[in-house]
């Protein structure tokens, strides 16, 4: 019903006359979803968070479909923005969809979403199973005993960022100054979020390699981060960008992804299956029943794997 009243809307307000039908369709579909989810929480007795008005320095993105754009010469046309260059990571292939331009701090971005015909993933045979135990202390730990460091990004470019927001918050609001001090701001958060994702693809791939089926646990990371001792860096960490990227990556190579629940894979032994306590500054584990002596990540690991081996888990892939 909304859309039906554009033409309408256009001849009240002629500056929405140069844009393109489908943008505009576009940003009530947007709104549309957002209520959707909201009144979808609001049933299902989960917070529901109401939309957020986006204003037009919230508002950092917009998208054509069949219409309004075009790629000419290597550069992107779009209706009322003439020709603009553009650095293409990768060549078009398929038919195109959407055509999203999103600004990001400094700099603009385009997407284009496209339909592309795939064969069937064909699995490499006899590579090995592997279980994955994420944690603070190393981001993840094998059950081949192997640790990936913790790159913790966000504590690494903290103070940089402390700066630039203690110097936003100088400025009046509403001011020229203020809008320019968001620049920094942004900058510094872009670059966290680039440096982990990035960080996230490359040890996904490399998994996804190696193996032919990956165990993880199936963690409820917003209740994890509810602790406030820890909230912090299980946000740094990334966990469910991680998961993500490992998923969407072995769906692609034919591997396996399991989850399985992650209740006291820490506090059993992977030798003999009985229970072996410890707190959470116990970094090693040593059972006194049948004598297993091992990290404690690496323990767990190895239960996570057991377990995916075990009857019937939630599959990912």
């Amino acid at each position: 019903m909304q859309q039906a009243q554009l033409p309408a809307i256009k001849e009240v307000r002629p500056e929405y006359a140069a844009l393109d039908a489908q943008m505009l369709q576009d940003v009530l579909q947007r709104l549309d979803r957002a209520f959707r989810a909201f009144f979808r929480r609001v049933k299902a007795g989960q917070t529901p968070g109401y939309p957020r008005f986006k204003s037009r320095d919230r508002y950092n993105s917009f998208t054509f479909k069949q219409t309004g754009w075009n790629v000419t010469a290597g550069c992107l046309v779009i209706r009322g923005l003439g020709s603009l260059k553009v650095r293409w990571s990768r060549p078009l292939l398929g038919t195109v969809k959407t055509v999203t331009v999103k600004r990001d701090a400094d700099a603009w971005y385009v997407t284009f979403s496209c339909v592309v015909d795939v064969a069937d993933p064909v699995a490499e045979p006899a590579l090995p199973a592997i279980g994955i135990d994420l944690g603070l202390e190393h981001f993840l730990s094998t059950s081949d005993g192997e640790h990936v460091a913790n790159p913790r990004y966000f504590r690494t470019g903290e103070d940089i960022l402390a700066r630039r927001q203690q110097a936003l918050a100088r400025k009046k609001r509403g001011s020229a100054r203020r809008k320019k001090a968001k620049l920094p701001v942004t900058k510094a958060h872009r670059k966290v979020r680039n440096q982990r994702r990035d960080f996230h693809h490359k040890t996904a791939q490399r998994l996804v390699q190696g193996h032919g089926l990956i165990a993880v646990e199936d963690l409820h990371i917003a209740n994890m981060a509810r602790n406030p001792s820890l909230a912090k860096s299980i946000s740094d960490a990334g966990w469910g960008q991680f998961i993500a990227i490992l998923t969407q990556k072995a769906e692609e190579a034919a591997v396996v992804v399991i989850a399985v629940p992650p209740a006291g894979t820490s506090q059993c032994c992977s030798g003999c299956g009985r229970t072996a306590l410890k707190g959470l500054s116990e970094r090693w584990h040593t059972c006194e029943h049948c004598g297993c002596s091992l990290q404690r990540d690496v323990n767990a690991a190895r239960n996570i794997l057991a377990r995916a081996g075990q009857a019937p888990q939630t599959s990912l892939v």
